[in-house]
């Protein structure tokens, strides 16, 4: 009887505890309080509702290697009166694993005054630092008041990630639509892979400032301002960029490359654009140019930075009336090795200066 006793003991430690004890093991987030109290736990859940104090962040700028994140319901970020110089949430470490069905919502509708990064102070939405083989995968991020993903750091995959910033489509009494700066991911990094998501927004969808091994595949980018390699700055190095299979739709611009005007050292190289689909863009379906000062064009390229080897394939898809399907404006000389082939966007309209590529 005894022995019947203990080893049924035995047997219900042994098999039945093991759920309870990975449930123990995993620190649960369920209040702002909870960020700073999981922090140096490998295992942590967010669970949602609940709201971050406004002005409050999360710096999670130092994870332990291998922390495994999941989110579930929605995490509120309330309105406060923090700059782009702050981040709502941040994450560090190497092998991180952020995933889940939740969303983190940064309550942009609470800032948007449709002059982004100016007007009203608002702060970024998520700045990555990961490194490692990190991965984020399955959330959703909702109303950034401006910038979504500022990524740095290196080998990090982004797969299946929502930013929905279609809220901020509304306009004011003047007719200014609200969002504004609201980029989806922000690129300075080496060896990052961003696919199969999908961006609605009212700025770039990509904009790679400086890095290498950049990889975009196989997403949707709505509104905004297309998928972007720059704006470059002066002495940045750009190298081996390939945005592959996306579709771009009710954008400003489709696919470009933008380099500050007056650059004296640094350089563009190896980029591919291909299997990439345009719908109704309003200004440019192709765009690539050496005139951008101050968030604006002069009109005029100054350069010397070359934009080199450069592959446009299978580019198809529409303009709005009066846009151009094609615009080109480089310094002399220093665009070279550029290879377009299947570059079909229509009504066609072209104007190219200082490269001549197929399709102009």
């Amino acid at each position: 009887m005894l022995y019947n006793l203990l080893s049924a003991a035995v047997f219900s430690t042994a098999f039945a505890s093991p759920v309870a004890l990975d449930k123990k093991s995993t620190c649960v987030v369920s209040s702002y309080a909870g960020f700073a109290n999981c922090a140096s736990s490998t295992s942590i859940a967010i669970e949602g509702p609940f709201t971050v104090p406004a002005n409050s962040v999360v710096d999670w700028s130092s994870l332990k290697s291998g922390t495994t994140i999941t989110l579930t319901g929605t995490v509120t970020f309330a309105k406060g009166t923090l700059t782009t110089s702050d981040y709502l949430i941040t994450v560090g470490g190497s092998g991180i694993t952020f995933s889940g069905t939740g969303t983190l919502y940064g309550s942009g509708e609470d800032y948007w005054d449709g002059k982004g990064s100016s007007g009203v102070a608002k702060p970024k939405m998520f700045k990555v630092k990961t490194t490692g083989g990190s991965k984020f995968s399955g959330f959703t991020i909702k109303n950034t008041p401006v910038h979504c993903f500022s990524i740095s750091g290196s080998d990090t995959t982004f797969n299946g990630i929502t930013i929905n910033n279609s809220a901020g489509d509304a306009t004011n009494s003047a007719g200014t639509v609200l969002g504004h700066n609201t980029d989806g991911f922000d690129v300075s990094a080496t060896g990052i892979t961003i696919e199969n998501c999908n961006v609605h927004n009212q700025d770039d969808c990509l904009a790679v400032n400086k890095g290498s091994n950049i990889n975009f595949l196989n997403n949707v980018c709505t509104g905004g301002h297309g998928i972007s390699i720059g704006s470059v700055a002066n002495g940045v190095t750009i190298d081996s960029v390939t945005v592959s299979g996306c579709t771009i739709s009710n954008s400003a611009n489709g696919v470009r490359i933008k380099t500050d005007y007056g650059n004296t050292s640094g350089s563009v190289s190896n980029i591919v654009y291909k299997d990439i689909t345009l719908s109704n863009i309003s200004s440019y379906g192709i765009v690539v140019r050496q005139d951008y000062k101050d968030g604006s064009t002069v009109g005029t390229a100054v350069s010397k930075m070359p934009i080199t080897g450069v592959t446009f394939t299978n580019i198809h898809g529409t303009v709005k009336s009066g846009a151009y399907s094609v615009f080109v404006l480089c310094a002399t000389g220093e665009c070279t090795g550029f290879d377009w082939t299947e570059i079909n966007v229509t009504p066609k309209k072209t104007s190219c200066t200082g490269a001549t590529p197929t399709g102009c």
